[in-house]
């Protein structure tokens, strides 16, 4: 599956920094068009006259090269907190110490197997779906374009309800704030991770073009309301 990309800009692009800054996120840095290429972390932003900046760690070797780095563009390239790769240029400033300062991107670029791309639900959002005359809604731990991994806690064989090879049709997903309709899934995998506690893993089949619109309209605004908590401004 060839792997989709993303934009992030505005306020998505700061509040991403920030995350890398607080998670101490290894962040690959080099300069382009040359040999110049270092693991390094972001460790304090700042304002400046041109914007907003960050630090990064320069090793006292490179600091004879810095003069170079000023006539280039920098590629930073990191892996997110959900294991997203991401990837950003950006222009140096400064070098003060053992820190390069460098401008914030106006966009940074996230790559991703949509169909793999789980974000955690948020509490109170269920999985919900009529068997046998009666509804059921089941805690949802994660949700993507793919499908759901929802939870059931069991006291005896009775209250299993889904087995895997199920069919549902018109199912829905609430969220806190959405509601999502999907014609029909299918329960594709089966875990006990906790006692009496079973996992199920639900695929989406047949989405129309709606709900997928819906869909990922719902993941890129969890998405930027978790960054917004990582980076403290939600």
């Amino acid at each position: 599956m060839l792997r989709q990309q993303e934009e992030l800009r505005g306020k998505d692009v700061s509040n991403l920094i920030e995350q890398v800054q607080s998670n101490r996120t290894l962040v690959n840095m080099r300069l382009h068009n040359t040999d110049l290429e270092l693991l390094t972390l972001i460790h304090a932003i700042q304002p400046s006259r041109k914007g907003h900046m960050f630090g990064v760690d320069l090793p006292a070797d490179l600091k004879q090269r810095v003069a170079v780095m000023y006539d280039g563009v920098l590629i930073f390239e990191f892996v997110d907190s959900n294991r997203v790769p991401c990837k950003f240029t950006a222009l140096p400033v400064e070098a003060s110490n053992d820190t390069l300062w460098v401008l914030f991107p106006e966009v940074i670029y996230r790559e991703q197997k949509r169909e793999h791309f789980r974000i955690e639900a948020p509490l109170r959002t269920r999985f919900c779906f009529k068997r046998d005359e009666e509804f059921y809604g089941m805690p949802v731990s994660d949700v993507s374009m793919g499908g759901a991994l929802v939870t059931r806690r069991i006291a005896g064989g009775r209250d299993q309800v889904l087995h895997v090879g199920d069919r549902l049709r018109d199912v829905e997903i609430t969220f806190p704030s959405h509601c999502l309709k999907v014609r029909e899934a299918v329960v594709v995998r089966q875990e006990e991770r906790v006692p009496r506690t079973l996992f199920f893993g639900i695929q989406f089949k047949s989405l129309k073009q709606n709900e997928k619109r819906a869909l990922k309209h719902i993941l890129y605004d969890l998405q930027r309301k978790f960054l917004a908590r990582r980076a403290g401004t939600a």
